[in-house]
């Protein structure tokens, strides 16, 4: 298998990008309503674009399904929708293109984005990520820089002391007593231990007191401020229904328009034996044949990789398990013969509605960790149970990290203590000294 990827790593490398394939993998990228005012826009400016409305007079977007697919899942047109709060990672994903990144690198900065949690950090670890997309760590590492320079100020940091020295940065401030505070006292500043700050500093208290007052106007949730200004609603791409045992999988297309081709001019003998005018209607042609065939294959891709996704953990949906199978960006690639970034792309920003619960598609995948007897086991698998120790706890003795580490270690799953620390915040889990009572 290793083999396999690797052959396939390098076919990708070599592939060189239409202007027809860099198109289409534009448009996989936008989300529903994003690609919703795309289309819009474009049928005002191309006379070569028509609507097609169905017989009460009302926009349907129309199209054939792809037939592949096998297992209990199916496509079927959509008749119904749920709405919940918009991913601010749109946002960042239109800041992100005006910075003229190269393709590889813009895959990649795309891949950290789509791993971002909802306070805005990047807690998808840049190793996995380069073995992820078969890149170097330094190519990873310059992408996450490219997304810190983002707005707002403290976006795609890896835990809260990075947040804060990257909005301590953008104000100038890397030579500041805040700064000092927030690298080298992160544990005291959560405390607010002014006296073991003070003495260790040798600062003054008032001193110390107002640099903290100042670092608590810091923001260590930057995504919140994107969350908060937003007030639209997400479309669901997909909505899947459990019903005799099988899942009914239908992409919803009754929020996007179905585009027809039309020529307005065809009949006009003055303008199409005018040159300047056959140049206009050539340039809108071809531009209009490329949205219309670029939709279909975002559409084809779209199904593609979401039937994988379902069918692969129709067991856990359709009996209601929590834990899910790991699967990652890797497995569905070589699974479907796509590019990694395809996959990124096709997951970023879609929605999936099982029964009445609307997630993002990405939620069904999740990064596998081997235990020692070879079985793989996924990470959310070990977040919860995580959380089953920690609500088992004595609450007078709570488990440390390590003790945490070592319960996990005879279950057969070894992780570093560095990794349970992440994986407790990531679960917002309080430290063991603020978890303790008397």
């Amino acid at each position: 298998m290793v083999h396999k990827f690797s052959h396939q790593q390098k076919m990708f490398q070599k592939m060189i990008l239409t202007p027809q394939m860099r198109y289409s993998i534009q448009l996989l990228g936008m989300s529903t309503k994003d690609l919703d005012e795309y289309i819009e826009s474009a049928v005002e400016r191309n006379p070569f674009l028509k609507k097609v409305y169905d017989e009460k007079g009302s926009e349907k977007y129309e199209g054939v399904l792809p037939s592949w697919g096998d297992g209990n899942a199916y496509y079927e047109r959509a008749d119904s929708s749920n709405r919940q709060e918009e991913d601010p990672r749109g946002s960042l994903l239109s800041q992100l293109r005006i910075l003229n990144l190269a393709d590889n690198s813009l895959e990649i900065a795309e891949y950290l984005i789509s791993e971002m949690d909802d306070n805005g950090y990047v807690k998808v670890e840049l190793e996995e990520v380069a073995h992820e997309l078969g890149v170097s760590i330094e190519e990873v590492e310059n992408c996450l820089t490219a997304i810190q320079s983002l707005d707002p100020p403290g976006i795609g940091a890896r835990d809260v002391r990075e947040c804060l020295q990257l909005q301590l940065k953008r104000m100038n401030k890397e030579n500041s007593l805040e700064y000092v505070i927030v690298s080298e006292f992160i544990n005291e500043l959560a405390r607010a231990d002014i006296a073991k700050i003070s003495k260790a500093l040798n600062v003054d208290n008032e001193k110390v007191k107002a640099a903290i007052d100042n670092i608590k106007k810091l923001n260590p949730r930057p995504a919140s401020t994107m969350l908060s200004k937003n007030s639209e609603y997400v479309i669901p791409d997909l909505i899947a229904k459990i019903a005799n045992e099988k899942i009914h999988l239908k992409l919803n297309k009754e929020y996007l328009p179905s585009l027809s081709f039309y020529n307005p001019y065809e009949n006009n003998r003055d303008i199409t034996n005018d040159p300047e005018a056959n140049k206009f209607m050539k340039e809108n042609m071809d531009s209009a044949k490329n949205l219309i065939d670029g939709l279909r294959r975002r559409e084809e891709t779209i199904s593609k990789v979401a039937c994988y996704i379902v069918n692969f953990h129709e067991n856990e949906l359709i009996n209601g398990v929590d834990e899910i199978k790991s699967l990652t960006i890797k497995d569905i690639s070589l699974a479907l013969n796509l590019h990694p970034s395809t996959i990124t792309r096709t997951v970023a920003n879609k929605y999936i509605q099982i029964e009445n619960k609307v997630m993002p598609l990405k939620n069904l995948l999740s990064h596998g960790i081997k235990k020692e007897n070879g079985e793989t086991i996924s990470k959310i698998a070990v977040k919860k149970r995580i959380e089953e120790l920690v609500k088992n706890e004595d609450k007078s003795r709570p488990l440390s990290d390590k003790a945490i580490q070592e319960k996990l270690a005879k279950e057969g799953i070894v992780l570093q203590r560095r990794t349970i620390a992440k994986y407790r915040a990531q679960l917002r889990i309080l430290p063991t000294y603020l978890r303790k009572k008397m």
